[in-house]
Order: C-alpha cells, then sequence, then structure tokens
C-alpha cells in the first residue's frame, strides 16, 4: 500500500511548481501582455513626438495645364496699342526638395515631447504596478492552494481515524453494547468529515483553475513552500518605501506632470511660430524641368516664415482654461490617496508584525487535534469514542458560490442521521418499559448470552 502511495505521488511531486517558478510566468500573463503593448506603443509616439526637434525635408511635384496661353499686354503708343505677346505655355510643370526647420514655436515642441515621455513612463509604471498586482494575486492563490493541500491531508486523516471508529462502534453495536443512536451520530460525522473533503477538494481545484487563468498556463500541483522567512523592515522605513517607490504612487505623480505639460502646450498658442525654409525648385513644361523657353528653369531660394495668430474666437484662452481644470483631479487624487495610505499603513504594518508569532497558534493547536487511532480498552460510549477519534477542526472557508447538491445531500443525510438517533431512543426506552413489565434483566449482555439463557 506505501508503494502504491509512492507511484501515484511521485509524478505530481517530479512535475510540481515552485512559488518562484509562478512568479516567472508573470509575464505570461494576458493582462501583462496588454500591459506591454500599450508600453510599446506609448514608447512609439514618445518617439514621434522626439522628431518634431529635427527639420523636416519635402518633396513636391505640381502639373499644370492653363486654359489658356500666358500672354500679357504691351501698353505702346498707337499703331503698336495692345499687343499681346506670350509669356509662357500652357503646360507648366513644378518640382521642389523643401528643408523646414522649426526655429521657435512658443515651446510647444519641447511641451509635446516631455508629454509624450511622461506618458511613456507613466505605461512602463502601469506594467510594474500590474506585474506587482499579479504577484499578489498569485501569491494569495499560491497560499491558498497549499492551505487546502493541507486541510486536505489532515481531512483524510481524520477521515481514516473515523472510519475505525465506525468499525468498532458497529462492532460493539452488533454485540448489543452500544445503542443504534450513538451508532448513527458516529456514522453522521463520517459522512459530515466526508463532504467537508469534498468541499476543500473543490475549492483547491477552483484555485488551481484560477492561478492557471491567471498565469495562462495549465498548473497540475504545487510544491509546497511556505516555510520562507519573513524580513519586516522598520515602519519608518517601510513608509517612506512605499510613498517614493510603489509603481502607483508614481503614476499619479505622473498624471499630474501631464497634466501640467498640457497647460504648456495650450500657452504655446500666444506665441508665434519662427521656421527656416529653403528648397531646391525647378520648372519647365516637361517632366526634365529644364524651363519653358520664357522664363528661367532653376527657382531655388532660402527664407524665413514668421507666422502668429492674432485672434481665433477664444478658443485658445477657452482650451487652457479646459486644461487648468485637468489638472485639479488627480492633483487632489493624488494627495488624497497618500494621506489614506499613511492612515492605513499603521495598522497593516502591524498586523504584519503579528502575523508571525500567530502563526505558531494554530500550528500548536493542529498537533494537539491530531487524532490517536489505537483506541482505548474501556471506550464504549459514543461520546469517549469521539473525543478519542475527534476529527481536526479546520477554520471553514464560505464557498463564493451558492451551496453544491452534494453538500445539501450531507446536509439532509445528516439530518436524517439525527432523527434515526432521536426514534433509537425512544424506541430503546420504550423497550425497556416493555422488559421491565415481564421481568426481564435489564443488563444484557449480547444476544449470545440471551440465547444461552433460554437453553
Amino acid at each position: 500500500m506505501r508503494w502504491l502511495f509512492l507511484s501515484t505521488m511521485l509524478p505530481a511531486w517530479l512535475f510540481a511548481q515552485t512559488y518562484g517558478e509562478l512568479l516567472s510566468l508573470l509575464e505570461s500573463s494576458f493582462r501583462y501582455q496588454s500591459a506591454q503593448a500599450l508600453e510599446n506603443a506609448s514608447e512609439a509616439l514618445y518617439q514621434a513626438a522626439k522628431g518634431k526637434n529635427l527639420p523636416s525635408l519635402d518633396a513636391t511635384l505640381s502639373a499644370i495645364e492653363w486654359n489658356d496661353t500666358p500672354t500679357m499686354t504691351l501698353n505702346m503708343p498707337p499703331p503698336f496699342s495692345n499687343i499681346t505677346a506670350p509669356v509662357g505655355t500652357r503646360r507648366h510643370l513644378e518640382g521642389a526638395l523643401v528643408l523646414t526647420y522649426p526655429l521657435f514655436s512658443g515651446f510647444a515642441i519641447s511641451a509635446t515631447i516631455d508629454k509624450a515621455k511622461l506618458e511613456s513612463e507613466q505605461a512602463s509604471l502601469k506594467r510594474f504596478n500590474l506585474k506587482r498586482n499579479l504577484a499578489l494575486q498569485t501569491t494569495a492563490l499560491y497560499s491558498a492552494v497549499i492551505a487546502e493541500t493541507k486541510a486536505i491531508v489532515a481531512l483524510k486523516s481524520s477521515e481514516n481515524a473515523i472510519e475505525k471508529a465506525y468499525l468498532k462502534a458497529k462492532g460493539y453495536y452488533e454485540n448489543g453494547l452500544l445503542a443504534q443512536s450513538e451508532l448513527f451520530a458516529i456514522e453522521a460525522k463520517k459522512y459530515d468529515i466526508h463532504a467537508q473533503l469534498i468541499d476543500r477538494q473543490n475549492l483547491r481545484e477552483q484555485y488551481l483553475n484560477q492561478l492557471g487563468t491567471l498565469l495562462n498556463t495549465k498548473i497540475v500541483t504545487l510544491h509546497d513552500e511556505t516555510s520562507l522567512e519573513m524580513h519586516a523592515p522598520s515602519e519608518n522605513e517601510a513608509l517612506t518605501f512605499a510613498l517614493e517607490e510603489r509603481e502607483d504612487m508614481k503614476v499619479m505623480q505622473k498624471s499630474v506632470d501631464v497634466a501640467h505639460k498640457s497647460i504648456e502646450l495650450a500657452q504655446s498658442k500666444y506665441y508665434p511660430n519662427v521656421a527656416l525654409v529653403g528648397a531646391i525648385k525647378h520648372q519647365g513644361d516637361s517632366l526634365a524641368l529644364n524651363g519653358d523657353g520664357y522664363t528661367n528653369a532653376d527657382k531655388s531660394y532660402a527664407g524665413m516664415s514668421i507666422s502668429w495668430n492674432l485672434f481665433n474666437g477664444m478658443t485658445t484662452a477657452k482650451r487652457l482654461k479646459r486644461h487648468v481644470r485637468r489638472k485639479c483631479p488627480p492633483l487632489l487624487s493624488s494627495q488624497r490617496i497618500k494621506a489614506r495610505f499613511k492612515q492605513k499603513f499603521k495598522t497593516v504594518f502591524w498586523s504584519f508584525i503579528r502575523l508571525k508569532p500567530n502563526c505558531k497558534v494554530p500550528k500548536k493547536n493542529f498537533v494537539q487535534a491530531i487524532p490517536t487511532p489505537p483506541f482505548r480498552k474501556d471506550v464504549s460510549t459514543t461520546n469517549s469514542l469521539a473525543r478519542t477519534n475527534s476529527p481536526v477542526r479546520l477554520p471553514h472557508v464560505p464557498p463564493s458560490k451558492p451551496k453544491s447538491l452534494r453538500w445539501r445531500v450531507s446536509f439532509l443525510t445528516k439530518r436524517l442521521a439525527y432523527g434515526f438517533c432521536a426514534v433509537g431512543v425512544f424506541l430503546k426506552q420504550k423497550c425497556f418499559r416493555i422488559y421491565n413489565q415481564h421481568d426481564i434483566p435489564q443488563r444484557m449482555f449480547g444476544a449470545k448470552h440471551l440465547l444461552d439463557e433460554k437453553e
């Protein structure tokens, strides 16, 4: 039997995943991959915004065919007045390479680049914060699976103990040394332990499925590593680290910075735009761009352009006011979350400090609650059997879903068992009254002794 148990548990132990392996699978989660894609998109936008600091080079080619040949009128004294002369051809083509460099844009370009950089950093922080949350969820599910596994082992031990108690009580009952109601009580307890075992197994499978869905992988069993040591930093050190290094705190600060850069971008519309322009340009009446016989073919130029919006219907002022107001929500939210975090931090920290000493109490109670299968020879009642072979009392975990059909059946079975016990007690008292009326001895030593007396 021992070799059969080892042969069934050895494959599960060999393919069991450790806590470190689970943490290495965080990046395979769909949520993490989605956050990483958003980070890559934000990085691409940041690189695109940086390109605005560089000059732009444009190539243009235009082809026009006039309705009439371009002419000019010569105003000369008669008889040469109103004489027209052609100045070009009906077909006109122009090609140019235009180089433009933004010399000043009212700080719009720098604000755009800084805003895109902050958004990229914010997306990266969100990815790290998601990974931290995934690690916390993985740790919680891992601990739940290990706890359910240990509970299943304890319940199986209790089930074996109560089964032995039931067999011994059944022997007492068959020999007339135990009432039927007490036998039913032990049987009901056996069904109760079996129902708890099924619930624990179902919860363990649910936690494994949730963990597999979270990490996007198939998880069959886990390796127990709950003996890891916990190292608690000082209270001030932990609070300072949380406020300065936690990703969600940094994300809120980045939101405030992004809103501030949006204000600077809106203010840049009040300034003029200055740009340097240079072009290599040729024209002609064919794709050769070698002139049309009337004007020169090379029309290259270099210069400077200045544009300044003087009035646009108060659009710039309204946009600036909008961005100023949009800065208030992230700023107030950041201050509110920090204040709330400081209030709750002390309670959570001291709960963590008390966690390690409190872990010793359930362990001691668990050791004291382990059943002792060898029965005492003077055991003859249900209460003493229950004390000797009482199952390990485990904390009840309420299921997150409505009660299953198996649970309801076990509940009804226990109620029926209690009902049978009451009927058995009633019949036992009735039988004793009948025996007293016919002068039958009240103390019985079993069916075998009664037959001997009759013979």
